[in-house]
């Protein structure tokens, strides 16, 4: 995961999230209320500010492994990271609350080369967390900064609850043949860690510059690129 910045939410979601409000509707049911046009723009404003990457997984978005053909399956869902709830709790609608908002991949709901009843084991992301409890926020620095990566492109956390989230809840640790996140993931480290070593004898200098380069990306950003700004993090911290 990245740290994910939001942004300014479109002026005609609030104004339906204070219809919602004021008519005391349940986070369901006043998200019902968005639909399209204000739907994709909503949608298209959550994976512009993410650089087009997955909020949990980093994946590509739009899911470039989505065929024309699957009709039924969306290319890019919108996640609430505060569940969407059946009953009106403290009247703040979060159906509808662009900072409850994230944008995510399909989370392998059509794993390629997967059928039957275990392809459910493929599922990652939002498809697999479900309306389950979540700690694991990429909207909150203490979240990623308790997050860290193993050689082999594992994602770990020092947070328990948070460790348990990425690993089952989310099951961001994913590696089968149609389903590639450590290895992809990996990918990225060896690439970097080639950047760096390429750049010349200042190591830390290296790291430092390529930091900050990555780091200062906007749209579109790296794919899986929180791994790499987690390791020139720990290398700069080492030296």
């Amino acid at each position: 995961m990245i740290l994910i910045k939001k942004g300014t939410p479109p002026s005609e979601l609030e104004e339906l999230k204070q219809k919602a409000e004021f008519l005391g509707l349940s986070d369901k049911e006043g998200y019902d209320l968005l639909r399209n046009p204000l739907k994709k723009e909503v949608r298209n404003s959550l994976v512009q500010e993410q650089g087009h990457l997955c909020a949990y997984c980093m994946r590509r978005i739009p899911d470039e492994r989505i065929r024309e053909d699957d009709k039924d399956l969306s290319e890019v869902y919108i996640e609430h990271w505060h569940a969407r709830s059946s009953e009106s709790n403290d009247g703040e609608n979060k159906g509808l609350d662009y900072n409850n908002m994230l944008a995510v991949c399909s989370g392998n709901e059509k794993t390629p080369g997967v059928t039957g009843k275990h392809r459910k084991r493929y599922f990652t992301c939002d498809k697999k967390r479900e309306n389950r409890l979540l700690h694991a926020n990429p909207l909150e620095i203490k979240s990623i900064e308790s997050i860290y990566y193993s050689s082999d492109g594992m994602i770990k956390s020092y947070d328990s609850d948070i460790d348990n989230d990425i690993d089952v809840i989310l099951n961001l640790n994913c590696s089968a043949d149609a389903v590639t996140l450590p290895q992809n993931r990996k990918a990225v480290l060896d690439t970097i860690e080639k950047e760096v070593y390429n750049m010349g004898d200042n190591l830390k200098q290296n790291c430092e510059q390529l930091l900050a380069i990555y780091e200062a990306e906007e749209d579109p950003k790296t794919p899986y690129i929180g791994i790499g700004i987690w390791w020139l993090k720990d290398q700069i911290k080492a030296m």
